[in-house]
């Protein structure tokens, strides 16, 4: 189909690749009930030389190979290229599908004001706590999710028995539809390898990459990543590969997830086998959608806590543990019978040393003090270090101060007389307990320093550091990117990012690490061996 036959509508997007147009007079399929909307994907003029016209046009004929109802069933599920579009000879790019209207939602901002834009329904939406969900207007049960997997897991199992397999399976590249029959869609679907070929060198979106070395676009690569997804559309996390959530809801599930995730290809299981499984655990899952609470482990815009990082960002210390309240009539009792004790030994040891002389003029007494002390504040600041265990031992501010017989009476050598003291203690009142000291306030949340690097089909690069988010990051990146079908292929927080070429698969990949050297030792085992292409760190936290 020639360019020029074309009437283009709006824009509808602008990629690293290219743009995608409306088209106003064509459709796809009209004989039945009228046809679809179709749209225009134009490639970039530094994409196209990239380009492998033949596979693209493999891909498109696809859809003449099959028969009625497959074909209609891979243009419901897909938007799959259906017509190549030339400009004076060369292909340019080609129409597809337009997405479905029930594949979008109408976003609802977080405050609640007002309602928002129509949306693509990214999957990615569903990798966030239940109160962000519900509160841009999606309502989601626990049997929503299982469904929309069983639906992926099914549309898997039918691609690779054409051949097929998706290679960038992500979030990004997947759409929702809810209501009675859960449902997912996929786009960008010129990024396919069918048959062994692909249309563009194949990337991966970052934090979805397969094991290092492992190649590309494979069917046990799909497994792989379906997996993923899995794990993480229960946990509510975009980079967890933790099953426990899902094995919550069933465990043979969490299992499966396990076994998806092996690095052996060969031990993965089959799409087919987590379809039957998923459509079996559906009775035990929730199929009323969540009150808007938080249930899940991240939120859209926390930055993730890395072990070995002390408390997660924001965390207050322990509570320091209130001291026991002390009995002070029971103290004073107890003091009194002291007292008593401490004039009876006294007068004892007096006698012992100077006799029952009667010749004295003066009974000596005993030399006895009962002083209120004053509250005691520890050396330093004052304050106690939260967690201590204080009792009233421990913390001055509670203990009376007691001097029992004093340092000024008879040491036994006999050497003056002792002073008078009163007849009787004085009355005195228990020392007044002292507020406890407030707690410390908590240290300031860790510092995240983000960064980010985007590759084009061409091997242009830009970089990111120091950003405040990953998603600042990732736009900094991209906008230093300038060559074409630009990629964030890896990012990263308060460490070092790399990418490397291998020349033999015509792949870019991403790794990190603590280091320089770390990170593009890392990005060269992921590419497969090759060399690299451009590094960058992060400042690191003092």
């Amino acid at each position: 189909m020639d360019h020029a036959t074309l009437a283009l509508g709006r824009r509808l997007g602008q990629g690293g690749q290219g743009a995608v147009h409306q088209v106003t007079n064509k459709k796809i399929n009209e004989a039945d009930g009228g046809g679809w909307e179709v749209v225009y994907k134009e490639y970039g003029p530094a994409v196209l030389p990239h380009l492998d016209a033949g596979a693209l046009a493999s891909v498109v004929g696809l859809l003449g190979e099959l028969g009625s109802a497959d074909g209609r069933w891979l243009c419901e599920k897909t938007a799959w290229p259906a017509a190549l579009v030339e400009r004076q000879g060369h292909t340019s790019g080609f129409l597809m599908r337009a997405v479905p209207d029930r594949f979008h939602f109408t976003l609802k901002s977080l405050s609640g004001t007002a309602p928002g834009p129509r949306r693509l329904a990214n999957l990615e939406y569903l990798l966030n706590d239940d109160s962000y969900v519900t509160g841009i207007g999606l309502t989601v049960s626990d049997r929503d999710r299982l469904l929309l997997l069983a639906d992926l897991a099914d549309t898997l199992a039918r691609l690779h028995g054409l051949g097929v397999a998706v290679g960038d399976l992500s979030p990004k590249n997947l759409l929702f539809a809810l209501g009675k029959r859960p449902e997912v869609f996929l786009i960008d679907c010129d990024a396919v390898r069918l048959r062994g070929a692909t249309v563009l060198p194949q990337a991966e979106t970052p934090d979805w990459q397969l094991p290092a070395g492992e190649p590309p676009a494979t069917r046990a690569g799909d497994v792989y990543k379906l997996g993923l997804l899995a794990v993480r559309l229960f946990a509510r996390d975009q980079i967890t590969t933790d099953p426990a959530a899902l094995a919550a809801v069933d465990r043979p599930l969490g299992a499966l997830a396990r076994a998806s995730l092996d690095p052996e290809p060969s031990r993965r299981p089959s799409p087919g086998r987590w379809a039957e499984q998923l459509t079996a655990s559906r009775p035990k899952a929730p199929a009323t959608p969540p009150r808007g609470g938080a249930r899940g482990t991240a939120s859209a815009t926390a930055p993730p806590h890395h072990p070995g990082t002390g408390r997660p960002p924001g965390a207050a210390p322990p509570a320091p543990r209130t001291p026991p309240r002390v009995d002070w009539q029971a103290v004073k009792g107890v003091a009194g019978v002291l007292a008593v004790l401490g004039v009876l030994v006294l007068w004892g040891v007096y006698h012992a040393h100077h006799g029952s002389s009667a010749s004295s003029d003066v009974s000596p007494r005993p030399a006895f003090s009962w002083t209120p002390g004053p509250a005691v504040t520890p050396p330093g600041d004052g304050l106690t270090a939260p967690g201590a265990d204080l009792t009233p031992s421990d913390d001055p501010a509670n203990t009376p101060a007691y001097d029992g017989p004093s340092d000024d009476a008879d040491d036994g050598a006999g050497s003056g007389p002792v002073p008078d003291a009163p007849s009787d203690p004085p009355d005195t009142a228990p020392v007044p307990v002292a507020p406890p000291p407030p707690p410390p306030p908590p240290p300031p949340p860790p510092r995240y320093y983000y960064g980010a690097i985007a590759v084009g089909h061409d091997g242009s690069s830009g970089r990111a550091w120091d950003y405040g988010s990953r998603g600042g990051a990732d736009a900094g990146a991209l906008a230093k990117c300038t060559g074409s079908g630009c990629k964030v292929l890896v990012d990263f927080v308060n460490a070092c990012g790399a990418v490397a070429y291998n020349s033999a698969t015509r792949m870019y990949w991403g790794g990190r690490g603590d280091t320089q050297n770390e990170a593009i030792n890392d990005a060269v085992s992921r590419a497969g061996g090759g060399r690299w292409l451009t590094w960058v760190c992060t400042t690191r936290p003092s």
